[in-house]
């Protein structure tokens, strides 16, 4: 996933290069001649830094990997770990943001930077009511989270402008800015590089869209959105969704979250000028009562998912060779032909559990930046009609808007998940009996599904069906 350039970028990635603020060493000098200044002061200022963050964690868990098995995930214990000396010299070692970036780029850097750490605060906040064992921990995660985009508005070239520009356009969601613009996936490109710097298993780990499904890298996904709608001026699509899903996952209703919001923004708002912002307004006044995740109609998109043949027929090869040898490539190639052959916004490979009689996502794509989709989790027994459809394999074209929509074929749980968008369906059989489903939309009704893209998807389906039956009895317990 990712063409040459893009492998090349990350094999050449230097971490000692990216970044720092300057005022980092300002701030950081002042609270290291305190010798009475507690870690967590030391940590709050490493935080306030996302580059410096991953140079001290990188530097923490290197000294770590003498003791098999440990990892450091928190900023006060690396900080301790490493000591304030080795501290100092980290900071006067790093190249300086200003000295590295042209003018466009410095502001939306630095904006990227206050984004990671307002969703490092929230996220802390979060967890911390919620009783989480180790709060710093879901913080820090938050913070990097982001470290994709951070990194290719350093190191990217000039397609980042084009990107940039799109983002600004209201209904934007990043993923699909990236889609258009830059033919690479930013979130991809944090994990690798998450990866590649040896960064913690929860840094790591909540770039990746499927583990929505657990709460800890919930919170960080959420925490990340809701700061990239507070600096956007709480105009971005899936806002309500999102804080819809934080507060029933926090047990509050929508009043109490958003003052819990407006503290932490409290918090924030002081350092807004360090990163080149004007303190950020207030969420705006929301109706009361406990209100869980309800059926959210989908938003007009500012511009759809254009097909790509190349992409296409790359998939239909793969799939067509014998040269897929395991069963989550086989999975994640499927899914590249349908989100990048066929433009389609959101595609899932879920698994049934017979047992529980559940579908669950077990891979995504195009869903980065909507994590309560990332949840996608089904029950049968309340899936109504839909449930039918698992009793005949093949293809399906479920329309809800036109003239051939059929009345409530989407029963409300499914409404919920995907807004209740016109979808294309793939029951996925082995054996004589449903295993699983493929599941494809585009986000909006006014990027409409056709025939074109229906015979694309059956195609693919078709391909898919025989590699999987043919990798299945050699992978059985691979639930990557």
């Amino acid at each position: 996933m990712g063409s040459p350039w893009f492998d090349n970028l990350i094999a050449q990635a230097r971490l000692e290069d990216l970044p720092i603020h300057p005022e980092t060493r300002r701030l950081l000098a002042l609270v290291l001649d305190d010798e009475r200044a507690p870690l967590r002061q030391l940590a709050w200022v490493v935080m306030g830094d996302p580059a410096l963050a991953i140079r001290v964690l990188q530097c923490a868990n290197t000294l770590e990997r003498h003791y098999p098995g440990r990892e450091i995930a928190t900023l006060e214990d690396a900080i301790h770990l490493i000591g304030t000396r080795r501290l100092a010299q980290l900071v006067q070692a790093s190249p300086v943001d200003a000295a590295c970036l042209n003018d466009r780029r410095l502001l939306y850097y630095r904006h990227g930077c206050a984004r990671a750490w307002l969703a490092a605060l929230l996220a802390q906040d979060w967890a911390a009511l919620d009783r989480d064992r180790v709060p710093a921990e879901i913080a820090l995660a938050a913070l990097l989270n982001n470290l994709g985009e951070l990194y290719w508005l350093v190191y990217g070239d000039a397609r980042i402008n084009r990107y940039l520009e799109m983002l600004a356009q209201p209904g934007a969601l990043p993923h699909e800015a990236e889609y258009l613009t830059l033919g690479e996936n930013l979130e991809w490109l944090g994990y690798r590089l998450a990866v590649r710097w040896g960064l913690p298993e929860m840094v790591r780990e909540s770039m990746r869209a499927r583990n929505a499904r657990y709460l800890r890298p919930l919170y960080v996904m959420l925490a990340t959105q809701i700061a990239r709608h507070a600096l956007g001026g709480w105009r971005y699509p899936g806002q309500i969704a999102d804080l819809r899903l934080i507060a029933e996952l926090l047990g509050l209703d929508l009043s109490a979250l958003s003052a819990r919001i407006a503290a932490v923004l409290a918090g924030f708002n002081p350092h807004a000028a360090r990163y080149g912002l004007a303190p950020l307004e207030p969420l705006p006044a929301m109706h009361s009562g406990r209100s869980g995740v309800g059926y959210e109609p989908p938003c007009p998109a500012p511009f759809c998912l254009a097909p790509r043949a190349d992409e296409f027929a790359r998939a239909q090869e793969l799939l067509a060779s014998d040269q897929i040898q395991d069963r989550t490539s086989l999975i994640l190639t499927w899914l590249a032909g349908l989100h990048r052959g066929l433009g389609l916004n959101r595609v899932v490979y879920a698994t049934l559990d017979a047992a529980t009689r559940t579908l669950s996502a077990e891979q995504l794509m195009g869903t980065d930046f909507e994590p309560a989709f990332n949840r996608f989790s089904l029950k049968l027994d309340e899936a109504g009609a839909f449930v039918r459809l698992l009793g005949r394999p093949g293809t399906h074209w479920l329309r809800t808007q036109g003239p051939d929509a059929v009345a409530e074929v989407l029963p409300p749980a499914v409404k919920i998940l995907t807004g209740g968008v016109s979808c294309l369906v793939h029951v996925v059989w082995l054996g004589g009996q449903a295993i699983g489903l493929v599941y494809a939309d585009r986000r909006a009704p006014t990027c409409a599904l056709d025939a074109r893209t229906y015979r694309g998807f059956s195609m693919l389906a078709d391909l898919a069906g025989p590699v999987l039956a043919r990798l299945m009895p050699r992978s059985r317990g691979d639930g990557a």
